[in-house]
């Protein structure tokens, strides 16, 4: 191939091809012809340089050929063939570098076995596949027996790494499991609990609620009962008269005592109608009567506890009672009314007689017809206290005390007002 190269680069062309030996040497007939070649083109140089023509050159001038009579003359560079390699060479550089390619790769994969230990002592079982996944791939080019039997040893902790990764991810499962079972069994426990729990509690608070109602209807019962007994107590004491009523009702009559009188304020009437009638103060304190303006407070009160008194209903002999001007000066009164009551109500069994106010020291106060008969009528009857004497005005505020209460049919003029 060589000699044909060279054959064409000087232009020679055989027409039967040169043979080459295997050794690289010539045949004799091959050389001969390129002798032949560089004689021709030596006698052919030789040729142009006798074409030159001579002239003679004077010392004193120098003629200069014309640029058409130049020689055109080329410098011969020998071609530089590059190395071509033997096939040893080839075959030498191939396996130093697989020699090379063959250590790197054994080093790479050294690095990734101590890389895999690692990860398996660390328990990284994904990674440390990933890893074993490479040096699988690297492992079947390694000839060396050390590094394929700790591939094999490592592969096998792998394996032992998974299956301990596996069972204890079982182990976890089931754990979980019956950690879910049991919180499970817990919370129906628990809710089964809470819904016991829950129906005693209905239950009770059932029980509690009829036991309430119970003592609500009995204490309704009990409370409608003492009211009945009240009303009829209240009527017993507003009905059953004494049993010399008559000579009562004569000494009235003779004295010409039409009415008897109760002074509140006008703003008490609407109570008044709404409970039935006049209570005595203690009565309204001890079943929750409120009187919107109460006549008599303080020092009075504590004089009726004093004389026993405080149950007890004052009416007067006289319309204009001097108490009710003070009641208007202290305040207590602002707008004040009169009630009329019909004399009935001294003939009641419980009535009190006083021949001044009950209050007052010396008074003489009592239930009898004799108690009735020291009442100073002459004096009860003037229309006011102003021309009396001192010691005769104690007796114009003469009063009339009834047990407890008053009905409002005995208050005649009660729907005036």
């Amino acid at each position: 191939m060589i000699f044909k190269w060279l054959k064409k680069l000087f232009g020679l062309y055989d027409s039967s091809p040169t043979e080459i030996p295997a050794n690289g040497e010539l045949k004799p007939s091959a050389s001969k012809s390129l002798y032949d070649e560089l004689d021709k083109r030596k006698e052919h140089v030789k040729q142009n340089r006798d074409k030159l023509k001579q002239s003679p050159i004077d010392w004193y001038s120098l003629n200069t050929p014309s640029q058409k009579d130049e020689l055109q003359t080329r410098v011969f560079s020998p071609r530089k063939f590059e190395n071509i390699p033997s096939l040893q060479t080839l075959k030498d550089e191939r396996l130093r570098k697989e020699a090379h390619e063959l250590k790197v790769r054994e080093e790479r994969t050294k690095s990734l076995l101590d890389k895999l230990e690692t990860l398996i002592a660390q328990r990284k079982f994904q990674e440390a596949k990933q890893i074993m996944d490479e040096i699988t791939h690297e492992i079947v080019r390694i000839k060396d027996s050390v590094l394929r039997k700790r591939y094999t040893d490592i592969q096998k902790s792998l394996s032992e790494l998974e299956r301990e990764l596996e069972h204890e991810r079982l182990v976890k499962l089931a754990e979980e499991q019956k950690r879910k079972e049991e919180e499970e069994r817990k919370k129906r426990e628990r809710e089964e609990k809470e819904r016991v729990e829950n129906e005693k509690r209905i239950a009770e608070e059932r029980i509690r609620k009829q036991q309430e109602a119970n003592r609500l209807a009995e204490e309704a019962r009990k409370k409608e009962q003492a009211e009945l007994a009240e009303k009829e107590r209240l009527e017993v004491l507003s009905t059953e008269r004494k049993e010399n009523w008559s000579d009562f009702k004569q000494i009235l009559d003779n004295n010409g005592i039409r009415y008897l009188y109760h002074f509140t304020d006008r703003r008490n009437i609407p109570s008044i109608k709404r409970h039935g009638g006049l209570f005595s103060w203690q009565y309204c304190d001890t079943h929750g009567i409120t009187i919107p303006s109460p006549g008599g407070i303080g020092f009075g009160r504590n004089l009726d506890l004093r004389y026993g008194l405080e149950d007890y209903v004052r009416l007067s002999f006289c319309k204009e009672h001097p108490m009710k001007y003070i009641a208007m000066k202290d305040g207590r009164i602002q707008n004040p009314v009169v009630l009329l009551i019909d004399i009935e109500v001294a003939y009641l069994k419980g009535t009190l007689f006083s021949d001044m106010n009950a209050t007052k020291t010396g008074h003489k106060t009592g239930g009898a017809l004799n108690d009735l008969s020291k009442v100073r009528f002459d004096i009860v009857k003037l229309p006011n206290h102003f021309n009396l004497e001192e010691p005769e005005k104690s007796f114009y505020q003469a009063e009339i005390l009834v047990k407890t209460f008053i009905p409002k049919r005995y208050i005649v003029n009660l729907d005036n007002f």
